[in-house]
């Protein structure tokens, strides 16, 4: 038999290095808590100061148009810098929103059927402008593109956007950016190439590149300053190019430029895109839109005022509801067809958007199941839309809706034949 001293002594020692272990433990959960804490600090920190930099742009702009309203010129000029600052708040806030989704495994894609062609020309469209108000070199192919691709649109675009639009954010004036497509082939129903987005600016250094697509990443050397954005787009590049089941490359050096080099392997269309019907000119919606009465249900008094005057400005009339109850009222209380289309907030007290239109389909008047209700709301998810679309809406608009988005969207459905 082992003798008890024995025994004792295993136990003590035991004893000792579980409660060694038990002290390393809570050192590096306390350790990770800290580091936790550090990193909500500095993104609050990144945040904070990403977002008062615009509103100070904002706060400050306005404050000098309304000092400068009998000069038209500096009005529109205040104008122009408050637009620019409200581009970047809404950019900044579409990162974070696509982060939260990523963070929480509900980032997807959803392909349909999409022309090269008309990828290009968004690519040209969007950052030849910029390239030009900064003074750079934009080098782009002028080859013609015939076939059609299965992707997400906006996704897709969204990638190479992210990328050129950091090309050009840390290249300098008289600089250049260059995005060329090589090394493609159409094989097996796939169509397989690289996209090479290049510049000659500031470059990046060994250490930053290996942390490049990490969320928040940010190059600390002496040129901070230059920089804007959460750091959240190259981190949302990476998850789309990995969603699309491709590879990303990074070459870099400082004071020498980056060269980024995407693959992807996408499937070809077997139809046609969706063909553009193009955008309706300011005279043909001043024509369709003048005299029509338009519901608009909208709890926000601010939202009420800047949509009503948005309509009134093509000469629409606007009855207006503050919840879904009243909107619904208002419906069943006039006679058919006085009301040409319906606006609808989501969120609203007393009775929310889906119920409200829910019920209206359900009035037993003439135009009940024709009218257009278009949503208009924050949430605007795949499953926000999804809710619209089966609670009986014809169209989903995401907050803030832009003035010519919204002018679009009801001559379409005005204009559409019964």
């Amino acid at each position: 038999m082992i003798p008890i001293v024995i025994l004792a002594a295993a136990l003590c020692v035991e004893t000792v290095v579980f409660a060694a272990l038990l002290r390393r433990t809570v050192k590096e959960r306390d350790a990770a808590k800290r580091k936790e804490a550090e990193v909500k600090t500095e993104f609050l920190s990144r945040i904070s100061h990403d977002i008062k930099t615009p509103m100070n742009v904002i706060v400050g702009a306005t404050a000098l148009g309304l000092e400068e309203r009998d000069r038209p010129e500096k009005v529109e000029e205040c104008l122009e810098r408050i637009q620019g600052a409200s581009d970047f708040l809404m950019g900044l806030l579409n990162d974070l929103v696509d982060m939260s989704k990523i963070e929480m495994g509900r980032f997807h894609l959803h392909p349909k059927p999409y022309a090269f062609s008309e990828f290009m020309d968004s690519v040209r469209s969007m950052m030849e402008p910029a390239c030009e108000k900064k003074g750079i070199t934009f080098e782009f192919p002028e080859e013609e593109w015939n076939i059609n691709m299965m992707v997400d649109p906006m996704r897709f675009l969204q990638l190479f956007f992210n990328l050129l639009t950091n090309a050009v954010k840390f290249t300098p004036e008289g600089g250049r950016v260059t995005f060329r497509i090589c090394n493609y082939a159409t094989h097996n129903e796939r169509f397989s190439a690289d996209y090479i987005v290049r510049d000659n600016g500031i470059g990046m250094s060994r250490e930053f590149q290996q942390i490049l697509f990490q969320p928040f990443a940010q190059e600390t050397e002496s040129w901070t300053e230059k920089r804007s954005g959460a750091g959240l787009g190259l981190a949302i590049t990476r998850n789309i190019v990995d969603l699309m089941g491709g590879s990303i490359d990074v070459k870099s050096e400082l004071g020498r430029g980056t060269e980024v080099r995407v693959h992807l392997e996408v499937e070809l269309a077997e139809i046609q895109p969706e063909v553009d019907n193009g955008q309706w000119e300011m005279d043909e919606i001043r024509s369709i839109l003048n005299g029509r009465r338009i519901l608009l249900a909208e709890d926000h008094p601010l939202d009420t005022e800047i949509t009503k005057r948005i309509l009134e400005h093509v000469n629409a009339e606007v009855v207006c509801a503050e919840n879904g109850k009243e909107a619904l009222e208002l419906f069943e209380s006039h006679p058919p067809y006085e009301y040409d289309a319906i606006l609808m907030d989501i969120r609203m007290p007393e009775m929310d958007g889906y119920t409200a239109v829910r019920k209206i389909r359900k009035v037993p008047h003439e135009d009940a199941q024709m009218i257009p209700i278009i949503a208009m709301s924050a949430d605007d998810s795949v499953e926000d839309v999804r809710k619209c679309r089966e609670a009986g809406m014809n169209c989903h608009l995401a907050k803030p809706v832009e003035p010519q988005k919204l002018y679009q969207v009801l001559c379409e459905y005005l204009c559409a034949p019964v």
